[in-house]
């Protein structure tokens, strides 16, 4: 049985499509058994899918390193 650590790790992997399939089926034996690890599956599902729904993005390195120019410049 793994801990509620590496599940919450393991679930987190797993909403960006990063976990193995034995880490998935250990995440699902945990769960299982822990309400808590269980809650905490299904909040972060749903954060991910409002996430996807309010089409939030993060800026490639290049992208930040470029708006960090133009704010220093515009000082």
């Amino acid at each position: 049985m793994i801990s509620c650590d590496e599940a919450a790790l393991i679930c987190n992997k797993s909403q960006y499509h990063e976990a193995s399939l034995s880490e998935k089926i250990k995440l699902k034996l945990h769960i299982l058994f822990c309400s808590t690890c269980k809650s905490f599956s299904r909040k972060n599902k749903q954060l991910s899918s409002l996430f996807e729904k309010a089409r939030l993005y993060v800026l490639n390195d290049a992208a930040k390193e470029d708006l960090k120019k133009k704010l220093r410049d515009n000082l």
